[in-house]
């Protein structure tokens, strides 16, 4: 395993088969010190919100069975991990003598073209985007009262505020300090419009949900990042309690190596100045089959964890899209610092 940490943080990011990878980040808000942990991390299925309550029974069950699923793929990547360790501790030293390990491999920086995966993954993802807005556009634009933590009452529109706008509108120092709202005690997304009247919470670096939020957030980067240089399979990787790690599977059972740290970090720094926000959507279960049909992990994960007839939530950012419970940061631009730090096989 190979480990490293930053001034104010520590990362850890795990491949699933084959690595995990650790990177450290700072916090873009205010607390100067705030850093994020980013790892070859764990994503999985995010269930939607209030507009779907016919199924929350489903939804709730599925949300339970999460850590079941993630054993469940670790149970499938065992015996290829045996059989490839011997082969993986070869190449390394090989690629190590070859001087590698200081300047990177002779690996393009990004795959060209990228994996055709990524294309199809959008395509259904447009499509059923389509489908929702125009659902929402139909949906009554009604007056809302939003309650916050001091008693004060803000005016809304059903559909139309959000916590971002709200935020906002009360300074622009305290919507660059937050990090993710709550609503009625759940989770949001501080672009995600309000749906009804409720009360509404905003949360910084410093709580600890906020900066689990801002280290979920910062391990999609990494997997942007490695698909767009390997081509890899994503798996799983949430955030924990001292970071986050990602794990995947590589084609060819290929290693992640040490001089694939600062290609990762080039690519991973790309996606951060393109400022990338995190769109969530909710699709059913046979729209995430046919759009994860490349990926034996996740696969696995909505065949055995999400009921029939019941949908979850992904979240795109830039090219990636994965299922994802999120929620996340308005976009990537949050996100002021990124190194990796270990790389576990």
């Amino acid at each position: 395993m190979l480990s490293g940490c930053s001034r104010y943080s520590r990362h850890l990011i795990t491949p699933a088969t084959t690595h995990r990878l650790a990177r450290s980040c700072r916090s873009s808000f205010r607390p100067a010190l705030a850093t994020s942990q980013i790892t070859i991390a764990r994503t999985f299925t995010a269930f939607y919100p209030a507009a779907c309550n016919r199924n929350m029974d489903a939804v709730n069950a599925a949300v339970d069975g999460v850590k079941d699923a993630a054993e469940g793929v670790k149970n499938m990547v065992v015996s290829e991990a045996q059989q490839q360790q011997s082969q993986q501790k070869k190449q390394q030293k090989k690629d190590k003598k070859k001087g590698a390990q200081e300047d990177g491999d002779a690996r393009p920086l990004e795959m060209t073209p990228p994996p055709s995966y990524i294309d199809d993954r959008n395509k259904i993802f447009d499509r059923v985007k389509a489908e929702y807005d125009a659902w929402v556009a139909e949906q009554p634009r009604e007056d809302i009262n939003v309650t916050m933590p001091d008693g004060k009452v803000l005016v809304g529109k059903a559909w139309e505020t959000s916590p971002a706008e709200i935020t906002r509108g009360i300074s622009k120092s305290l919507f660059e300090r937050t990090v993710i709202s709550k609503v009625d005690g759940e989770l949001w997304d501080l672009d995600r419009p309000l749906e009804k009247s409720c009360k509404l919470e905003l949360l910084d670096f410093e709580h600890p949900e906020g900066k689990k939020v801002f280290w979920h957030s910062s391990a999609h980067v990494l997997g942007e990042a490695c698909e767009r240089r390997f081509g890899c399979s994503l798996c799983i990787g949430p955030p924990v309690e001292d970071g986050f790690y990602y794990e995947m599977a590589l084609p060819n059972s290929e290693p992640v190596l040490e001089s694939d740290w600062k290609p990762l970090e080039k690519v991973a720094e790309k996606a951060i100045k393109e400022k990338q926000t995190f769109e969530r959507l909710t699709l059913k279960k046979e729209d995430l089959l046919e759009m994860f049909s490349y990926n034996k992990y996740k696969q696995h994960i909505i065949q055995d964890k999400i009921p029939d007839g019941t949908s979850t939530t992904v979240y795109r950012c830039g090219p990636l899209i994965d299922l994802c419970r999120g929620p996340h940061i308005p976009h990537t631009g949050r996100i002021k610092a990124f190194n990796i730090m270990k790389v576990r096989i």
